[in-house]
């Protein structure tokens, strides 16, 4: 049926139901199409009377208790009372304007007996009778108001729906009650604006549309929308869409344009301005869907906004003031302690102790003498606290004794009491501690669950211009009641807040201020003790039914609920393509949270919200989640038959849901969203709107409740490169305007520390896009000489004030590209010269001082011409001494510390089965250094002159040449030989000083690869001819056996087969036409390719050798600041004075945190300044930035200024007869005043 009534809060009692019933007749037959010419609003008080009379009588003067709903009347009933009142009309022949009244008057008694009136009677009595039911049952979730709003559209007893009784524009600003149009109506609106939607490619793009025609019919109005039209058009859209969804559900309606109205406190709205977004909007629609938009569509879609503006009207009348103190004094409350105008001592005691005695009225008890004997006695004790002198302080005094009690003490309390026990001797100055404080002085500190309302009372009262999110947070700390112990007053809690309160302000506080947050927890309290003692109930039952669940239960859950989900929201399935596996864990994990909300709603709540976000990366809208509860439901209650079980899932999933709905409305913010297209002018275009300010805020941060995501981290997580590249531009990008310069470096590095060993492990190639935003170079060359500012603080400087891993991430990168970048150039020499270089210069000159010491004592001593004097083994005993006593031991312990460092860590590589510590394998200077190690060592056990001590007969002290060192003097040279290599190979190193020398060795070092090839197909070859020639008998002497022939024809192959036995080779033809063939292969091809292989790889590998250069001098500097004391660092970064700002002209200050070098001024040509200055507002967003357009887009945007242009013109071209009038005066039930302008704008 068409519904009449709107929702009442609860039933009527006595002549307020007659007086409700009458309302309800008498609107209907104003809205009656058979009985439109005999009613009108001169003979309502009159027909009301008559039929006050009729009912009263009908009811024998006793009318009883009923609730007005929607369906008190059905269709059929209320046809019938018209046609007998229309039948009595005709049939007596009444007329002039009293007609229906007197037909209530005298014709109801006598169609009292007919069925009719009958039906209308019963119908009446029957939802008395359901009244008296259900204001026993039902709890009240109203404010109690004794009114009633009817629907205030037409209800033809004939079922047409063309005629509309009731003004389209009518503004009802002393109400807000449900709207409810006729299901022709609803659809009609929903097909229109679906429409209009789908005439642009975004509903961003509808909207503009929309504002623009408002700011065309109305320019002033371009002051109100401060944060852009551009942006806000999204928003509108985005509101006017949930509205037309939500026609089918007025209190929804009602609910979505409450949660606008407090949004919009601070706007002036009134009904000229509400007549001018009407009409424009209307215009705007009209001129994209043409004769497509129905009458019907028109009405619908005028009489929603005419009624979302007179609701934001009473709102903000009604709610503006109460909302606006609680808002301040909720901050007061909550200001930092250390604030110059932080209430004092003296205050607080006479704020606390005063009203102290009055709060045993306030606090409920079963026993309230003993309760108010309590708080009396606490007040008391209050007051003699304050004027007693204590060493400990009066809060002290108060508090010292405080115990927490309870059957579990948490962690979370215990740190609330060290807290406690800390702050002693301070004054609480915010509402935790003054809430803490009051408590103790109550003596209610022991209620558990007081603590738990406490911690989520920031988040109640910032959430109380939103209903829903307020019914949300109060759900949460329902559950987190539960969880507590004790028996629950909300009066005590109310007690305590308000003295808190009082005490935090009492210069401020007023009456005022005691109604407002008397209704803010009046309407919390009331939503709290709705669910109050419901949760561990139904924690047993979902519990029980869970821990017993089986497997064949539980598949067939998985199975049904993406069945029933994709029946009731076919456009889930394109966001469920996983595979039955993946969608039976999500199952799973759904069935778990449900549980989990009950038992840990803390830990389970931050989880929702973490994966709430992650539901923001995935594009998900949440128009699928109320499908998804519903689905799940459903199953549960056929799989199982149980109400109870049915109910705690539903109400726990739910919670669930919303809780994800709020996370993801919350972080769907225009970046986020911008980020699922991966589109870089979606993204531009997303960031034009953010406040100057908050612009970097917008790509680095999105928080929910407790959890967080960035933007910028999750593009570079979900592949959106290009999203992520254009962010990273922005933050890195120096712009300024008349107050200061925005540069965002800071913040980027403050809220992502290690954005640099992101970028290299996740994102490389935008690691050079944030290098050159660090870098500014002016486009003024003075004197040969330009300006270049290195932004390189963050790359030199950590958060906690030590070196920065930064270099060592690129260094692992192992990109020569990267490495010669203008700024880790700067920065390398920077640290390189100031720090490193002569700590590396005298780690190296030691290594090679050692390596003389070394050489002399194995290679040249022994060959001078005093070799086995007194002086010589004096010489070389203490040469060698050195070497094993200094160098052989640092060795030693720098591999023992390797080792530590990799058991400590866990940083181990195995190799043929054995575990060595990673750096051993990942360093060749390691490598090496460990194979040194070990030769040094093997040479000190075998050494000669420590075998030769004890047998010196003849020889001389320190002598090595005695017959007890014979049989290990052989191993002892080849280990220093090998030792000398290796030594001498550590010592190039020291090529590190010179960026030249060291990119020639790593050059050498990279074609050595190549070197090894041609040796090995050469050693290929020569096996292949000593073996074919070894197997012919008669050979010369050279090739007898294949031992022979391999060393022969390796002789040849390096030109050292000695040229006198060439001659034998001419014994054998074959032996002959083999060697001159292997020489062929070996001189003129191995030797050509390798050749032409050096020379090609020689030209690939210089380009970036200079880089590789770089990269190893990175690390060497990486691997040096590890051993730089602090204090030496410190002074460091304050001599570079990296704090201060740093110039960019003569005059022009900008940011800090970088150097200023001059370069010459054709190293790095430059004609435009890189710097984005602005003009206008800087409380603006930033003007929008040019965009290159493609085709398609420029022929749009010319044909929708044609579009624009004719219409104009057409408009021009009318007479002043053919105008189009102005809008009819709109009735309301309150006065409005109106400035001359605004009319103006209204007739416009």
């Amino acid at each position: 049926m068409a519904s009449r009534g709107a929702r009442h809060p609860r039933a009527l009692h006595g002549d307020a139901a007659l007086s409700a019933t009458v309302d309800y007749l008498f609107k209907g037959l104003f809205a009656s199409s058979l009985l439109k010419k005999h009613v009108s609003e001169s003979i309502s008080a009159a027909v009301k009377e008559e039929l006050r009379q009729f009912l009263s009588n009908a009811f024998a003067g006793s009318f009883p208790d009923i609730r007005i709903g929607r369906d008190l009347l059905q269709d059929s009933t209320f046809l019938g009372f018209e046609e007998v009142l229309l039948a009595g009309i005709e049939e007596k022949g009444l007329g002039g304007s009293d007609a229906l009244v007197q037909a209530v008057r005298f014709l109801l008694p006598a169609f009292e007996d007919d069925e009719r009136i009958k039906a209308l009677l019963s119908e009446i009595d029957d939802a008395a009778g359901h009244s008296f039911v259900d204001s026993h049952n039902e709890e009240a979730e109203e404010d109690g108001e004794d009114r009633v709003q009817f629907a205030t559209t037409s209800f033809a007893s004939n079922g047409s729906d063309d005629r509309f009784e009731v003004d389209a524009d009518e503004v009802v600003t002393d109400s807000l009650v449900p709207l409810i149009l006729l299901e022709a109506q609803i659809v009609e609106v929903n097909e229109c604006w679906q429409g209009f939607m789908d005439c642009y490619v975004k509903p961003e793009h509808a909207g503009e549309a929309i504002f623009a025609a408002i700011l065309d019919a109305a320019p002033s109005l371009q002051t109100f929308f401060r944060g852009g039209t551009a942006l806000l058009a999204g928003k509108f859209v985005a509101g006017y869409s949930q509205m037309v969804h939500n026609l089918r559900n007025p209190d929804g309606l009602m609910g979505v344009v409450e949660h606008l109205g407090f949004q919009h406190l601070d706007v002036d709205i009134n009904i000229p301005r509400i007549a001018i977004f009407r009409e424009a909007m209307c215009d705007a629609v009209s001129a994209e869907l043409g004769e497509k938009l129905t009458d019907l569509g028109a009405y619908g879609l005028r009489r929603l906004v005419s009624y979302a503006g007179g609701a934001l009207i009473y709102i903000r009348e009604n709610y503006s003031k109460r909302l606006k103190i609680i808002s301040n004094s909720w901050k007061l409350a909550n200001a930092a302690a250390n604030q110059e105008e932080a209430p004092q001592v003296g205050d607080l005691e006479d704020s606390l102790s005063a009203p102290a005695e009055t709060k045993a009225v306030e606090v409920e008890d079963d026993d309230e003498e003993e309760q108010e004997g309590e708080l009396a006695i606490a007040g008391k004790s209050a007051a003699a606290s304050a004027s007693a002198p204590s060493k400990k302080g009066f809060f002290a005094s108060l508090c010292g004794t405080r115990r927490q009690v309870g059957t579990k003490m948490t962690a979370d309390k215990l740190d609330r009491k060290q807290t406690l026990q800390d702050n002693l001797q301070a004054v609480p100055r915010t509402f935790d501690q003054m809430f803490r404080f009051n408590m103790a002085v109550m003596n209610v500190q022991t209620q558990e669950w007081m603590y738990e309302v406490l911690d989520s009372f920031d988040s109640i009262v910032n959430s109380i211009a939103q209903s829903q999110r307020l019914q949300v947070e109060c759900d949460v700390v329902t559950l987190r009641i539960a969880k507590a112990s004790g028996d629950v007053k909300f009066k005590n809690f109310r007690a305590v807040m308000l003295s808190s309160l009082r005490a935090l302000s009492p210069k401020d506080w007023s009456p005022d201020h005691e109604v407002a947050w008397n209704w803010l927890w009046e309407t919390v309290e009331r939503l709290l003790s709705k669910e109050l003692k419901k949760p561990r109930a139904r924690e047993r039952i979902l519990g029980r039914f869970l821990g017993s669940l089986e497997d064949e239960l539980r598949q067939e859950i998985r199975e049904k609920v993406f069945d029933r989900f994709f029946e009731l929201a076919p456009g889930g399935e394109e966001h469920f393509k996983q595979s039955s596996t993946r969608l039976n864990f999500i199952a799973d994990k759904a069935i778990e949270l449900t549980l989990e909300l009950y038992k840990e709603p803390i830990k389970t709540v931050d989880a929702i919200s973490a994966l709430g976000l992650r539901h923001v990366g995935y594009g998900i809208t949440t128009d699928f989640f109320d499908p998804f509860v519903e689905g799940w439901t459903q199953v549960f209650q056929e799989l199982t038959g149980d109400d109870d079980l049915a109910d705690a899932f539903r109400w726990s999933f739910s919670l669930v849901a919303k809780l994800l709905m709020r996370t993801v409305e919350q972080g769907a913010t225009l970046v986020m969203k911008a980020i699922n297209t991966d589109n870089a002018k979606q993204v531009r275009r997303a960031l034009s709107y953010a406040p100057r300010a908050k612009r970097a805020m917008w790509i680095l941060d999105v928080t929910v409740g407790t959890q967080s995501v960035s933007p910028l981290y999750m593009s570079i997580d979900t592949g959106n490169l290009e999203a992520a590249k254009v962010m990273l531009q922005d933050l890195v990008t120096i712009r300024a305007d008349r107050s200061r310069y925005y540069y965002c470096l800071d913040d980027l590095f403050k809220w992502h520390p290690d954005i640099v060993w992101k970028l290299t492990v996740d994102a490389p190639e935008l690691l050079t896009t944030m290098l050159d935003g660090m870098i500014w170079r002016s486009r003024v060359v003075v004197n040969g000489n330009r300006r270049v500012n290195y932004y390189l603080k963050h790359l030199l400087v950590d958060e906690h004030g030590k070196f920065s891993n930064a270099m060592s991430c690129i260094v692992k990168l192992q990109d020569p590209e990267i490495a010669i970048h203008p700024i880790l150039v700067q920065l390398g020499d920077l640290v390189w010269n100031d720090l490193v270089y002569w700590r590396f210069l005298r780690g190296k000159l030691s290594l090679v001082c050692t390596a003389t010491i070394f050489m002399v004592s194995q290679s040249m001593l022994q060959y001078l011409e005093s070799a086995g004097s007194f002086e010589e083994r004096v010489a070389t005993f203490v040469c060698r001494l050195i070497v094993y006593l200094f160098y052989m031991v640092s060795l030693i312990y720098y591999r023992t510390k390797h080792v530590y460092q990799a058991v400590k860590r866990g940083e181990f590589f195995e190799i043929a089965g054995i575990r060595v510590p990673r750096k051993w394998t990942e360093d060749w200077q390691e490598a090496v250094s460990l194979s040194l190690t070990l030769a040094l060592v093997v040479m000190f056990f075998v050494e000669p002159i420590l075998s030769c001590l004890q047998h010196t007969e003849g020889l001389g002290i320190f002598t090595q040449r005695c017959q007890q060192a014979n049989d290990t003097r052989e191993t002892y040279e080849i280990l220093s030989m090998i030792a000398i290599m290796l030594i001498f190979t550590l010592a190039a190193d020291t090529a590190t000083v010179s960026t030249r020398l060291s990119s020639w060795l790593l050059v050498a070092g990279h074609v050595l690869p190549d070197l090894g090839l041609a040796l090995l197909a050469c050693g290929f070859l020569v096996l292949t001819f000593g073996s074919s020639v070894a197997a012919s008998l008669g050979n010369p002497e050279d090739f007898q056996g294949i031992g022979s022939c391999l060393m022969a024809f390796l002789e040849l192959a390096i030109n050292m087969f000695p040229a006198s036995h060439l001659e034998q080779l001419e014994e054998s033809f074959i032996l002959l036409a083999a060697a001159s063939c292997f020489r062929v292969l070996v001189v003129f091809l191995l030797m050509n390719v390798l050749i032409a292989q050096l020379t090609c790889c020689y030209k690939q590998l210089s380009v970036s050798m200079v880089g590789h250069a770089r990269l190893r001098r990175m690390q060497k500097v990486s691997e040096a600041m590890e051993g730089i004391p602090s204090a030496t660092f410190q002074r460091f970064i304050e001599n570079l004075q990296l704090d201060d700002p740093v110039e960019f002209g003569e005059g022009d200050v900008g940011p800090a945190g970088g150097i200023q070098v001059l370069e010459p001024g054709n190293l790095h040509p430059t004609n435009v300044d890189t710097i984005r200055r602005m003009g206008g507002n800087p409380k603006n967003p930033f003007p929008p930035e040019d965009e290159d357009l493609t085709e398609a887009e420029r022929c749009q945007r010319l044909f929708k200024m044609y579009q624009k242009a004719v219409k104009k013109i057409t408009s021009q071209g009318h007479s002043s007869d053919d105008k189009p009038s102005a809008p009819k005066a709109i009735t309301s039930r309150t006065t409005f005043g109106m400035t001359p302008e605004e009319a103006k704008d209204g007739s416009e």
